[in-house]
């Protein structure tokens, strides 16, 4: 019965998420886990957890083997095999919170508040450990609620430690049918719902604006990495240009093409020639140096300046020990990929006065890679979410590329090749948008002059020192 519970919870998890966007499910979700583990040992309680965290991303992330199986040359078993492991590995550190936990109805507010820090350490180490895979983060799903006060100035951890301590406040007064309890929950709940999260909203300086167009050209891997079609997507893109495009900024996805342009590409040609010091063409391209490849963002101005990712997909864009995994890859007849990896002291880059902040794709998810340090900025993401097709991918992505836009108190343009592109405000709203599998453009004026927020200038420090403070706090009163 205790597993039926656990999949109930797991599944109210993942739809507190896009596009279902239920947020106050999440809550219910983790009330359901206390309840399930409190009279557990500990070594019972670790199991739930990783049954808990294998049943989140079970349902949540298995859009992975998406793109095993369709571009990957896996047939539908060695794609669930492999997504089954990746799974396993991402859900282990969950286990870490059974293991310490110690029963949210002893001790008043204690262990509540240590039961919240395990959580924000596990997503730590789900965010850092084999590469990092920050996804379906507790802090992620409360955009554009009452949490907006939080993201700019403590980051999503913080939201996640808070929404761990009012989850399990609530448990401990439905145990106990503790009075005192009922009404900060009840103002809590009147807060999230009734409050107008709108008067949250920081009003954007509009005394300085970027005019841009985005295109998203609705091509899937299938006809981009199809020999037979590259003379086809060229013509698209340069058809596209020839167009009247009045905008100073044009921005295309992520790897337009899936090979290294050269100078005497027409593609190339074109985007050179129609740019100078007003005007400016962001895309996706591969681009080597030195027998080293990279997926890059290229900046066709006056100059051509080129932005190497640094955050690359495991097995996606690089594979780890690359050389032992050659006869693996082999048997099982999986691609490699070998990317090299862009330095992190790459320079910034500047069109108009404004600083742009290039972020490719898997990078939303690290708010560390986003370096924003000047009053005058744009975040810029261009992405390729087709692999994963119709599945929950597109939308859980957009919505973390929300969460970043509201910590870092900038627009942000996100150009993706099949969905969703959009057009993200420093208050984390999307405010223009393309579906998926549409082609279209988005044409505007985005302002590039906000003040930088507390979040932007100590990152995730703050919210650390105070988890510190608090557990020193809890030793030196014992």
């Amino acid at each position: 019965m205790n597993l039926i519970y656990l999949f109930l919870s797991a599944l109210l998890y993942v739809l507190a998420y896009s596009p279902f966007d239920y947020k106050i499910l999440i809550f219910i979700s983790l009330i359901i886990l206390f309840i399930t583990i409190e009279k557990l040992t500990f070594k019972k309680k670790a199991l739930y957890l990783f049954y808990y965290a294998f049943m989140i991303h079970l349902i949540g992330v298995s859009w992975v083997s998406q793109s095993l199986f369709n571009y990957g040359s896996l047939d539908y078993l060695g794609s669930s095999l492999i997504t089954i492991i990746f799974i396993l590995l991402i859900s282990l550190p969950y286990a870490l919170v059974g293991l310490f936990h110690n029963p949210i109805t002893k001790n008043k507010l204690s262990n509540i508040n240590i039961i919240s820090i395990l959580f924000v350490a596990v997503e730590f180490i789900k965010s850092s450990i084999f590469g990092g895979f920050p996804w379906l983060l507790v802090g992620h799903s409360q955009t554009e609620t009452i949490f907006n006060i939080v993201y700019p100035i403590l980051g999503s951890f913080a939201v996640t430690y808070i929404v761990i301590f009012i989850s399990a406040v609530v448990f401990k007064c439905y145990v106990y049918k503790t009075k005192i309890y009922i009404i900060p929950i009840t103002l809590f709940l009147l807060m999230y719902y009734l409050f107008p999260v709108s008067t949250l909203d920081k009003v954007a300086n509009q005394s300085e604006n970027i005019s841009f167009t985005m295109y998203q050209p609705n091509i899937y891997p299938e006809d981009s990495y199809n020999r037979e079609k590259h003379n086809d997507i060229q013509l698209k893109y340069i058809d596209f240009l020839n167009q009247k495009i009045s905008s100073n900024l044009i921005i295309f996805p992520e790897t337009i093409l899936p090979y290294n342009l050269t100078k005497n590409n027409p593609l190339y040609k074109k985007m050179k020639n129609f740019t100078n010091k007003d005007k400016i063409i962001v895309t996706g391209l591969f681009t080597g140096k030195n027998d080293k490849f990279f997926n890059s963002m290229v900046f066709f101005s006056e100059d051509i300046k080129i932005y190497n990712k640094r955050k690359l997909v495991p097995f996606g864009e690089y594979t780890p020990w690359y050389n032992n995994f050659i006869e693996l890859a082999e048997a099982l007849d999986i691609p490699l990929s070998n990317l090299n990896h862009g330095r992190d002291n790459q320079k910034n880059i500047y069109f108009k006065d404004a600083k742009l902040i290039p972020v490719i794709c898997f990078e939303s998810t690290f708010s560390n890679l986003v370096n924003s340090d000047d009053d005058k900025e744009l975040i810029i993401n261009i992405s390729n979410d087709s692999w994963f097709g119709n599945t929950l991918a597109p939308y859980q992505h957009l919505q973390i590329s929300q969460v970043r836009a509201l910590e870092f108190n900038r627009f942000i343009l996100r150009a993706t090749n099949t969905g969703i592109s959009a057009v993200i405000n420093n208050n984390g709203r999307v405010v223009d948008y393309i579906p998926n599998n549409t082609e279209g453009t988005i044409t505007g004026n985005v302002p590039i002059n906000n003040s930088l927020s507390i979040y932007a200038q100590y990152g995730d420090k703050s919210i650390l020192m105070l988890l510190f403070l608090s557990l020193l706090a809890m030793r030196l009163t014992r």
